[in-house]
């Protein structure tokens, strides 16, 4: 995958606990001045904190599994990504 366009790095807090996330957008994959996002959920391990790639469960293209959704500007696929995020239990 290329530079992210736009990207946001932000904390959960769910029972007691701070979880890291990271929001990406990235050109769509087939249709030109259209937006997806990619969610990375963090897992920290002793040291190192490595954040993992949310898959997909309806892939946009077999090689762009982590890719979600189709907006039209760049802030608008990082607002929903944002959105899907902060919304859903880590």
């Amino acid at each position: 995958m290329n530079k992210p366009i736009l990207e946001k790095i932000g904390t959960k807090c769910e029972f007691e606990t701070n979880t890291p996330w990271y929001v990406a957008v990235h050109p769509h994959p087939f249709l030109k001045e259209k937006y997806s996002y990619v969610i990375a959920k963090c897992c920290e391990e002793q040291v190192a904190i490595d954040y993992v790639l949310e898959r997909n469960p309806v892939p946009i293209a077999d090689f762009e599994s982590c890719l979600f959704g189709c907006y039209g500007t760049p802030h608008q696929a990082l607002n929903a990504g944002v959105e899907k995020v902060e919304s859903e239990s880590l």
